[in-house]
């Protein structure tokens, strides 16, 4: 290993990400499309694509929308994260990523399958304390009941510690208590004031489960000293059962 350059210390995330789904099936019965009061189609015809932009899809076809009460609860949870002390940004992007499948009662056809999600993304002050960053994730959850929302937050360098950033991969259908979000960005503000760390990043899974997310840190110089010192600091940590993997060579995860 070289006296300087980088060192990624990776602990992979296992398990799978849930989407929020809905189905559009039988949207009308007897629609031609020829009727533009015609409520939508009774399916997309073989061969051709879903139109994943509204502003082009054919007036016979509704445009697809992500359930009310699950759009307020969004909502909620963003107007309450704005509230929070030390947060500095708050953005929020919606997605439907569509997908087709068969119709077994209609051969020509294929259903329409709409994958809804919001990212949500937070920007704290550099100066925000692991309180109040944790406060973040944590605050979300009360408003949220759907596994569709995923969480960026962001603690930009500040004095004496470089720039964290934590994903929160659809956890939100979940109680998140303040004692674990604050212990994550605990781990993580201490890692990032580590002498020789130049960047952290971190991934909790939608189980919650901090030892099977992913966290990856720069190290420069990337020397065995300084990785066993940042090791040491890693130990100290909420992310210390994780399996680690590239430069520490300690195995995987059964």
């Amino acid at each position: 290993m070289s006296g300087r350059g980088a060192a990624v210390v990776a602990m992979l995330l296992t398990g799978a990400l849930l989407s929020g789904c809905s189905a559009l099936r039988d949207l009308a019965t007897g629609a031609t499309g020829d009727d533009s009061t015609n409520p939508g189609q009774t399916c997309l015809p073989r061969g051709a694509a879903p139109d994943r932009s509204p502003t082009l899809a054919p007036t016979s076809t509704p445009t697809p929308t992500l359930d009310p009460h699950v759009a307020e609860e969004v909502r909620s949870a963003v107007r309450a994260v704005r509230e929070l002390p030390a947060v500095d940004n708050v953005g929020e992007r919606a997605s439907n990523a569509q997908s087709t499948s068969p119709d077994p009662e209609r051969p020509d056809c294929l259903l329409v399958e709409n994958h809804f999600s919001t990212m949500v993304s937070v920007t704290m002050s550099p100066e925000a304390t692991p309180e109040e960053a944790g406060a973040v994730p944590s605050t979300m959850a009360e408003h949220l009941a759907w596994t569709g929302v995923s969480l960026t937050l962001t603690v930009p360098a500040g004095d004496g510690h470089v720039g964290t950033v934590v994903h929160y991969d659809r956890t939100f259908d979940q109680s998140i208590p303040r004692e674990t979000s604050t212990g994550v960005a605990e781990g993580l503000a201490l890692i990032a004031s580590t002498p020789q760390v130049t960047s952290v990043e971190a991934s909790i899974p939608y189980t919650m489960r901090v030892d099977y997310g992913s966290l990856t840190v720069t190290v420069d110089p990337a020397d065995e000293a300084t990785l066993a010192a940042v090791r040491n600091i890693i130990d100290m940590t909420v992310f210390s059962d994780t399996t680690l993997h590239g430069s520490f060579h300690n195995g995987a995860k059964p």
